[in-house]
C-alpha cells in the first residue's frame, strides 16, 4: 500500500521542562536535510558528510539555523532498512524545555520536514514490512499499559506470538482451499484429494480454536481497559466515603445531605496489580429534581456497563435501604456491603459490614473486590493466548461465520468452488488481523489513535 514518501519528524519524548527532548526524523531526504543544520563544531557551521557515519552510531554536535547556534545535541543514526520505520532514521536528543522545543521544530519545518501525524512512524514500519498490523497495534497497547498483566499481553503481541498463531490458522485454511481447488482440475477423473468428512472435522477444529480466542477477549478487555467497578445505593448510604477511601483521597464531596452526588465520578485505581475504573454514582431514588433525575439515569447506565457492582446499604436504616437497581442487572456482578458499622451494633448480615469512615473491615472489602476481579480475568481463558483488541475479535467472529457457511455447503453436497469460496472469505477475514489484507480507511482509523511520535 503506497504512502506519501515525505520526510517527517516528531518528538518521541514528553515535551516540557526535562533533561532532554528526543526528536525522530524519518524519510528519504533525511540525511541531506540534516546535513544542512548539523555540525560537529560550535564555533562555525561546517557541513557534515553523513556517508562516513555508520548505522546505529551516536555523534555529538550542534544544531545551526542560518548561522545561529540553536542547541548542543546527540544525533543517533539508523540506516535503512535497519531502523524502526525501515527508512533512514535519525534521533536527535536536545536539551529539554519548551523554548528549545519550539526553536528546533521551527528549524525542521524551515528545512522542509513535515510534522508527523499520530502513528505515522508505526504506519511506515508496517507498510515497509518491519512489523505486521497486529504488532503495530501492540505498540500503542504497550504505551497505554497500566498494569503488569496488560504489559505482558502487549509484549506477547509485539513479539509476534499472536501473529504466529494467526499465521498457523491461516496456513491451514490455505491448505484446505488449495486441495479443494486442485480437485476441480481432476473433476473428470473423480479424484478426491480430501474427503468431505475429513474436511468437516478439520473445519470444526479451526472453529473451536477461533471460539477459544474470541472467548478470551472478555478477559482480555478487562486486563487491558480495567475492571469497571460501580458503587451504587440510595442517597446518604456512604457511597462517596467508600469511593474516597478506596482512592485514598477526598475526591468526592461527602455530606449528610441526601443527593449530594448528582452525577457520577470516575477515577482509575490499581489494587494488587489490577486496574479498576471506580465509579461513584448518584444516589438512586425517585426525585422531582430534573438534574438529580439525569444523574440517576447516568448512574443506571454505568451499572449496566460495569463488571462489578458494589451495592451499599445503610446499617442504621435498613428499612429504607437497598438500591432500586435496573431490573436486568446480572446478580453475579453484585457485591453487597453494609456501611456505617461505627454507628450500629448490627454486624450480622448476609454481606460484609464495614465502616468507610473509620476504615473498619475495609481491608476485607478490598480483598473481596480483588478476588472478584481475578475471577473475571480468569474466565474463558481456555486459549493459550488472550486477545485484547476488539478488531481482532470481530475478524475472528466474521471468519467463523464463513467457516460455518462452508460446513453447510459440505453437508448439502455443494460443489468445491462454493466450499472454497467460503473458506477463502474466512481466510481473508483472518488476514485482516495481521494486515495481509487491509484498506486505507482501516489503517487510517487504527494509526490515528496512536500518540504523536509513534
Amino acid at each position: 500500500m503506497p504512502y506519501d514518501n515525505k520526510t517527517i519528524f516528531a518528538p518521541i519524548s514528553a515535551v516540557g521542562e526535562s533533561g532532554i527532548t528526543v526528536f525522530r526524523i524519518s524519510g528519504p531526504e533525511m540525511f541531506s536535510i540534516i546535513s544542512d543544520v548539523f555540525s560537529t563544531s560550535n564555533e562555525r557551521f561546517s557541513r557534515v558528510d553523513f556517508q562516513n557515519f555508520a548505522t546505529h552510531t551516536s555523534h555529538h554536535g550542534w544544531l545551526w539555523d542560518s548561522g545561529e547556534l540553536v542547541d548542543e545535541v546527540i544525533l543517533t543514526i539508523f540506516r535503512a532498512p535497519n531502523s524502526y520505520t525501515g527508512e533512514d532514521v535519525t534521533e536527535i536528543s536536545s536539551h529539554g524545555g519548551s523554548y528549545i522545543y519550539r526553536k528546533i521544530c521551527s528549524l525542521f519545518i524551515k528545512q522542509g520536514i513535515d510534522y508527523a501525524e499520530p502513528g505515522e512512524f508505526s504506519k511506515r514500519a508496517y507498510l515497509n514490512g518491519k512489523m505486521d498490523l497486529a504488532q503495530a497495534e501492540a505498540v500503542a497497547e504497550l504505551i497505554k499499559a497500566k498494569t503488569e498483566e496488560s504489559n505482558k499481553l502487549a509484549l506477547k503481541q509485539l513479539t509476534g506470538e499472536f501473529s504466529k498463531k494467526i499465521n498457523e490458522l491461516r496456513a491451514d485454511l490455505i491448505n484446505y482451499c488449495s486441495l479443494l481447488e486442485l480437485e476441480l482440475d481432476f473433476s473428470e477423473e473423480g479424484i478426491d484429494l480430501v474427503s468431505k468428512n475429513e474436511l468437516l472435522s478439520k473445519i470444526d477444529g479451526i472453529i473451536e480454536k477461533f471460539n477459544k480466542l474470541t472467548k478470551s477477549y472478555e478477559s482480555g478487555k478487562i486486563i487491558q481497559n480495567g475492571v469497571n467497578l460501580a458503587i451504587v445505593g440510595k442517597p446518604n448510604v456512604g457511597k462517596s466515603t467508600i469511593f474516597n477511601y478506596l482512592l485514598k483521597e477526598n475526591r468526592a464531596i461527602v455530606s449528610d445531605i441526601p443527593g449530594t452526588t448528582r452525577d457520577y465520578l470516575q477515577e482509575p485505581l490499581i489494587m494488587e496489580g489490577i486496574q479498576f475504573n471506580v465509579i461513584d454514582t448518584a444516589g438512586i431514588r425517585k426525585s422531582g429534581d430534573i438534574i438529580e433525575e439525569e444523574g440517576v439515569r447516568r448512574s443506571i447506565q454505568k451499572i449496566d456497563e460495569s463488571d462489578i457492582v458494589l451495592e451499599i446499604e445503610d446499617l442504621t436504616d435498613l428499612k429504607s435501604s437497598g438500591a432500586e437497581l435496573v431490573n436486568d442487572v446480572d446478580t453475579s456482578k453484585i457485591i453487597k456491603i453494609y456501611n456505617k458499622l461505627d454507628l450500629s451494633r448490627n454486624g450480622k448480615m448476609d454481606g460484609l459490614c464495614v465502616s468507610a469512615k473509620t476504615g473498619a473491615k475495609m481491608g476485607e472489602l478490598q480483598k473481596i473486590i480483588v478476588k472478584k476481579a481475578k475471577s473475571l480475568m480468569k474466565s474463558d481463558q481456555s486459549s493459550d493466548l488472550i486477545i485484547t483488541n476488539q478488531r481482532h475479535r470481530d475478524c475472528l467472529l466474521k471468519s467463523c461465520e464463513f467457516l460455518v457457511n462452508a460446513k453447510e455447503q459440505i453437508k448439502q453436497g455443494g460443489g468445491n468452488e462454493l466450499i472454497s469460496f467460503e473458506i477463502r472469505a474466512a481466510m481473508d477475514s483472518l488476514s485482516e488481523i495481521i494486515g495481509k489484507t487491509s484498506n486505507v480507511d482501516i489503517l487510517n482509523n487504527i494509526f490515528s489513535k496512536f500518540c504523536i511520535g509513534k
